[in-house]
């Protein structure tokens, strides 16, 4: 017995000594081949990869698309620091063939930082190193605990070294915080889900990965305040993103998969729907300046979704009970009006007034405004009024959740509403005159780039929110979005998401549009 307990006592103590090990500092060895991975997620949910040996800054240098996006001069930063120091002889060799991550994290006020992440499979000697870098007129300065470079076109960065690890950043603060952090169990699930498409990223030029809960951190130097709005949704997403870059120069496309990492997310309801045709869109007004579109298969096998949503968010009873309520004062049977007479895609959409409005497509609107007569009062010829508040976000849950009784009418198989009934009227209007965002350049150039089957859809259109985003982001990126040589001429950003047996299948897409001079 004596044997069994100091068996099973030894088996303990080494189990803990393992997970001790395990679970301690970046350094150490539980991830020795990953180090330089560890170390880029463990300040940043924005990461962009690529192998050390690949001239990947030179290629995205040939497409203006990338140069523009980052800013000339960050641009020009990176270049420098990846022709004067990854690529000296020195620091080439002691990394060749390894990754190097670039890490994009929040900074000092409205600003951001960078920290290149890469690692070598050899010894470093740092004495060894400074001097080398040195031969390549290269200056290098170690103080204070931290090494300054200073480069012959006058450009500074900073070095950090440890063991096998290799850091190098604008500032160094990011480094000295990443040398000196205690190992996240939290940042081990965003490794797994970054290696689980190694497969894949051995093939691409380069990768992107996204941690979205570290997202609200990288906007604070972006956006004043809270993440609300439109943006709220950034703010509480626990979800991973791998993204592959396809090259091109008539656009940006990243191309992979989104992974949602917890049951309560709205938008999980949609990652095994088989994707769906789009076509709610066809009504959105030249102006929109943004939209959400969901589009499901079946609406009753969706709705036993909705139900597990609702209940995750304590809100089930109060939703049953308001059913009920409603009912019973109406004599009805609510049942038989939305769920019977939906078709497959609902939409949260923006003007560029800041407007906000929403619709679902019908089987039968003629069908279902009779039956709405009850619930609703005419507001003017074309516009009636929902007596009872929370019916839309009821039978489909977040989008509408703002919408409590609103106003609304049906037109051509479409149910579409707002809180404001000038809102609503000024929709109809450019409806009616044909004006719509279906039928600019810009939304055809766009739409012809990407599928047209998917579940989930979002379309910031640059021009449209131009007054928006100028009221909601810091002056210096504001800036950055209305520069002729930065993103100015960039029409619209699209993040589509394909039902894939519990995933995504994501398209990234930051499109421009290229105009073609005619003959005369």
């Amino acid at each position: 017995m004596k044997k069994i307990l100091l068996s099973i006592i030894v088996l303990l103590t080494a189990i803990v000594t393992m997970a001790y090990l395990y679970f301690s500092k970046l350094n150490t060895a539980h991830a020795e081949s990953d180090l330089s991975l560890y170390a880029a997620v463990s300040e940043s949910g924005f990461i962009f990869s690529f192998e050390q040996d690949k001239s990947v800054l030179d290629l995205l240098k040939e497409q203006d698309n990338f140069e523009e996006i980052m800013g000339s001069e960050k641009f020009k930063s990176l270049q420098s620091l990846k022709n004067g120091v990854l690529s000296s002889p020195a620091l080439n060799a002691l990394t060749q063939k390894q990754m190097v991550y670039l890490a994009i994290l929040p900074g000092k006020g409205k600003e951001l930082d960078f920290v290149l992440s890469t690692q070598s499979d050899k010894d470093i000697s740092k004495i060894q190193l400074f001097q080398a870098l040195k031969t390549a007129a290269i200056q290098v300065d170690s103080t204070a605990g931290q090494t300054k470079l200073t480069l012959a076109d006058s450009s500074i960065f900073y070095l950090g070294i440890k063991d096998h690890l290799i850091l190098l950043s604008n500032r160094p603060e990011p480094i000295k915080t990443i040398l000196t952090k205690t190992y996240d169990k939290k940042d081990e699930a965003f490794v797994d889900y970054i290696k689980s498409g190694s497969k894949l990223s051995k093939n691409s030029l380069a990768q992107l990965y996204i941690n979205f809960n570290r997202i609200p951190a990288l906007l604070q130097p972006i956006v004043p305040g809270k993440l609300n709005g439109e943006l709220s949704i950034l703010a509480h997403q626990d979800a991973f993103a791998l993204l592959t870059y396809n090259y091109s120069k008539e656009r940006v496309l990243f191309t992979g998969t989104t992974q949602i990492n917890t049951s309560d997310s709205y938008y999980q309801l949609f990652a095994e729907e088989n994707p769906q045709k789009m076509s709610i869109q066809n009504i959105l007004p030249e102006r929109t300046a943004n939209y959400s579109i969901y589009a499901l298969d079946k609406y009753e096998p969706w709705l036993k979704k909705l139900d597990y949503w609702f209940q995750e968010h304590k809100e089930e009873q109060k939703r049953t009970k308001l059913v009920e309520t409603i009912n019973q004062k109406y004599h009805l049977n609510l049942d038989l009006l939305f769920p019977k007479y939906f078709q497959n895609q609902m939409m949260a959409f923006q003007l560029s007034t800041g407007e906000k409005l929403g619709a679902i497509n019908l089987s039968n609107g003629d069908k279902l405004d009779q039956l709405l007569i009850d619930l609703s009062e005419d507001y003017s010829e074309d516009l009636k009024l929902f007596k009872e508040p929370d019916l839309l976000y009821t039978y489909f849950g977040l989008p509408f959740q703002s919408f409590k009784k609103p106003y609304y009418l049906i037109i051509d198989n479409y149910l579409v509403f707002a809180n404001n009934a000038a809102t609503l009227q000024s929709f109809l209007n450019d409806y009616r005159a044909n004006k719509l965002l279906i039928n600019t350049p810009a939304f055809i150039h766009m739409n012809n780039q990407l599928p047209n089957n998917s579940n989930l859809n979002f379309y910031i259109d640059h021009q449209n929110s131009r007054n928006l985003l100028a009221k909601n982001i810091y002056s210096p990126f504001f800036n950055q979005l209305n520069t002729e040589k930065a993103l100015k001429n960039y029409e619209s950003f699209v993040y589509q998401l394909t039902g894939d047996h519990g995933k995504f299948q994501t398209n990234l897409l930051i499109s421009k549009f290229i105009t073609t001079e005619k003959d005369f």
